[in-house]
């Protein structure tokens, strides 16, 4: 038997020796309890609801295009594209490369599956005549499907 005294009063505790199979049963209840208790708190866990959309970007770099511009007719030009994933589990797993001209419908000039955290390539087209004006359309996905795209105009003189 212990006894605690605090200021004006007094505690008694007494310590109880348990027998050796009480001792592994308290055990495996403590150990039950404690693993229930870990099972539940990380089941609870939802899933993340919320995705980044990946960054899609034109390399500024001499000789590519990066930004709405005009051309020379029948001229060669190249678009070096990239794309990054922004959040922490959104992958990039593919992307698409349309092109319109004059306003017409959009033709899918390529269609790209992967999975990667970045993306860098480069396209180089040939444009037609002068007074044209072709709009590329440089789009790219994340493993949850939400989708970034990003679009330049040249125009031919």
């Amino acid at each position: 038997m212990i006894i605690f005294k605090t200021g004006t009063k007094s505690y008694v505790c007494a310590l109880i020796e348990l027998p050796k199979p009480m001792k592994k049963a308290v055990f495996f209840i403590c150990c039950s309890v404690l693993l229930i208790a870990v099972t539940i708190h990380l089941s609870s866990c939802s899933k993340r609801d919320i995705t980044n959309p990946p960054g899609v970007f034109f390399n500024q770099v001499a000789g590519y295009i990066y930004e709405d511009s005009i051309v020379p007719r029948y001229s060669d030009v190249s678009i070096w594209v990239g794309a990054n994933k922004i959040g922490v589990n959104d992958y990039l797993a593919g992307g698409t490369i349309t092109r319109s001209i004059n306003g017409g419908p959009d033709t899918t000039l390529a269609t790209m599956k992967f999975v990667e955290s970045t993306f860098s390539e480069i396209y180089s087209y040939q444009l037609g005549g002068s007074g044209l004006v072709y709009k590329y359309t440089f789009s790219f996905f994340n493993q949850n499907g939400v989708v970034t795209s990003d679009s330049l105009l040249i125009t031919t003189d």
